[in-house]
């Protein structure tokens, strides 16, 4: 597993702010609370904070809504600002693993580390060349991180880790679904991003942002249609959960921009086939879907097919403990594609390995 187990998570997206804490432990967890948060359009855009204001009134609520004042959370942070890159190290007599790994931090996030958080994770023996340890290194500007701080600092919450998303994605999958043999990706598609990741027998190899996501479908539909913008985003939301309600015209709009998400997902493949980060790894088994905009009318289809592969959509509740009189089932199943992040982030603790 990548990581153990848990704090307040908080995950703060581009569209909304999730919530949640678990109890119990190892894999034996229960949902204690969570609470969701919609966030202004364009208070945080490509992981960047714009209306700090906006986002700790949000934050605030969120935090009223589960009694968490005063209590340590975990933090997820993602987009331009934030670097994961695997490297190999020759261990040595001349110098030890952290400081090779200074160096290759240097050439990997091409800039000063003067500027940067960053930490590493040993990932194990290489399967290209037993001599080498490969070595997970994640970083993020400081001052990426020190606005998050300051965020969640001013929703009266305490720091205790802060992570990248996609290592919370794949804590999320791997505690409900177990390490899959052979090579596998995540896809989760956010509001304003596609993340891609890729993993081969529990070992994360390599990730990938891509600014589109499920906000093309509402802006498309906007502008075909000239609807304003709860309207589009109503149809969208509609299509998902009964196609037969969907007009001929709604339907090509939705299949001609799930066209283009679906080639810009299909370049990142490609990018990862043929760089280093695929030595030694199979052929792609299984592809995973998460994120609130995963489960478009068409997507999950649109994906296999362009892939070869099969495609399935994760449930990070999978193994949680849910009390159905305090928490509406069909509710949380409705939710389950948004708390991707948080559940992973869920089974943290102050001080796990690796933490920006």
């Amino acid at each position: 597993m990548f990581f153990g187990n848990g704090l307040i998570a908080v995950d703060i997206g581009s569209s909304a702010i999730k919530l949640l804490e678990l109890s119990g432990q190892g894999v034996q967890r229960k949902l204690k609370n969570f609470a969701m948060e919609v966030l202004p359009r364009g208070a945080i855009e490509n992981g960047t904070l714009v209306d700090a204001d906006a986002v700790v009134s949000a934050l605030r609520r969120c935090v009223s809504k589960v009694g968490a004042k005063g209590r340590r959370a975990a933090v997820a942070v993602s987009g331009n600002g934030v670097v994961l890159k695997k490297v190999r190290i020759t261990p040595g007599k001349d110098a030890s693993v952290e400081e090779q790994v200074n160096f290759h931090a240097s050439q990997a996030f091409q800039i000063d580390l003067a500027d940067l958080y960053y930490d590493f994770a040993e990932l194990g023996e290489s399967p290209v060349n037993s001599n080498d340890v490969e070595v997970l290194l994640v970083g993020a500007r400081r001052e990426l991180i020190e606005q998050y701080i300051g965020i969640v600092k001013a929703a009266g919450l305490n720091l205790g880790v802060i992570e990248a998303a996609p290592l919370s994605l794949a804590n999320m999958f791997e505690m409900n679904y177990g390490v899959v043999e052979g090579l596998i990706s995540m896809i989760s598609i956010g509001a304003s991003r596609t993340q891609v990741s890729f993993i081969d027998n529990g070992r994360y190899l390599y990730g990938h942002d891509i600014p589109i996501g499920g906000e093309a479908y509402t802006s498309a539909i906007m502008q075909t249609l000239n609807i304003a913008r709860d309207s589009a985003e109503s149809l969208k939301i509609s299509a998902a959960m009964d196609p037969s309600a969907v007009s001929v015209e709604v339907r090509k709009v939705l299949d001609d921009t799930t066209q283009a998400i679906v080639h810009e997902i299909r370049q990142i493949f490609s990018f990862f086939s043929g760089s280093p980060d695929s030595e030694g790894s199979s052929a792609l088994k299984y592809t995973f879907l998460t994120g609130g905009a995963s489960r478009t009318l068409g997507l999950d289809a649109a994906i296999a097919a362009s892939l070869g592969t099969p495609v399935y959509g994760t449930n990070p509740f999978q193994k949680i403990e849910l009390n159905t009189r305090k928490f509406q089932l069909d509710q949380m199943m409705a939710l389950s594609p948004f708390f991707g992040v948080s559940v992973g982030l869920g089974f943290r603790e102050k001080g796990d390995k690796v933490a920006v």
